[in-house]
């Protein structure tokens, strides 16, 4: 991209951010184990109309690593603390893809009053099954021992479609770089802090923002059902669902979600939100 990250110290660490543009201040979380890159083609397009903002979260990317469990909450905490360091006092716009979404919630739980709406893109409100945590920590054994590069390409399948590895072979490259080049104690920190993640099912209906919920039709993570379930339960959600597209929707269909969150963000702004 040729944009700079800055050093913000926050929370007791060193975090990288990029900001760009001017505005109304629009968050981008991105997901496990990648880090801001993924939002490539949105902070391109976003910046123009607004004060984008993408961090590298706590353990991944460019920031600065912790041990042990990095819980939602303490990402969540991390977010807001970097927000007052950037003096954007103003609600926010939080776009969170997967994980970037479980962190959504405790945001929302925590510091309801910095939230203007809310974009949620192939997550989800549950917490795991005792089958998902135990393939999470069966994860952190395998990184810990034999780093990212073993759950690389074993990670692909399920976070684009068939046709965009067929198609795209640059976002597959993308992908495996930004897992590749992951700290395995991040991982390792995360991957236990998003098995012992709270169920937001039931707070949900309580959720008064402009919420939109986007999937990719294809997302073997978060299948369209249960983002059309979850959207259901929220009273101001717009659902949208992006066909031939997997877990990765803004990096596989870049040009289509840019609209999909432009419009959105437009009726926001219509409502007086």
């Amino acid at each position: 991209m040729g944009q700079e990250l800055f050093e913000q110290a926050v929370n007791g660490i060193n975090m990288k951010v990029l900001v760009e543009g001017s505005g109304p201040p629009l968050l981008f979380v991105h997901g496990f184990p990648l880090n801001h890159r993924m939002w490539q083609a949105q902070i391109e397009y976003f910046k123009n109309a607004f004060t984008v903002v993408a961090p590298d979260l706590r353990g991944f990317g460019a920031t600065e690593v912790t041990r042990g469990t990095v819980t939602m909450k303490q990402h969540a905490e991390d977010l807001n603390m970097l927000l007052n360091e950037l003096g954007l006092e103003e609600p926010i716009i939080f776009c969170g893809l997967s994980m970037g979404g479980y962190i959504a919630w405790e945001f929302w739980k925590h510091f309801p009053q910095r939230l203007n709406a809310l974009i949620l893109c192939d997550t989800r409100a549950g917490s795991d099954t005792e089958e998902g945590i135990k393939n999470r920590l069966k994860m952190v054994d395998l990184v810990l021992k034999h780093g990212p590069e073993p759950i690389s390409s074993s990670m692909i399948p399920n976070l684009i479609s068939e046709a965009s590895q067929r198609t795209h072979p640059e976002i597959v490259e993308k992908l495996m770089e930004m897992i590749q080049s992951t700290d395995r104690e991040g991982i390792a920190a995360s991957q236990r802090g998003m098995a012992e993640r709270n169920n937001f099912m039931e707070e949900i209906r309580d959720l008064q923002i402009p919420t939109l919920c986007l999937v990719g039709s294809e997302d073997q993570l978060t299948p369209p059902d249960v983002m059309k379930d979850m959207s259901s339960q929220i009273p101001n959600s717009n659902y949208t669902e992006v066909p031939g597209i997997g877990h990765m929707a803004p990096m596989e269909a870049p040009a289509e979600v840019n609209q999909i969150i432009g419009e959105f963000l437009a009726s926001c702004q219509e409502k007086r939100y």
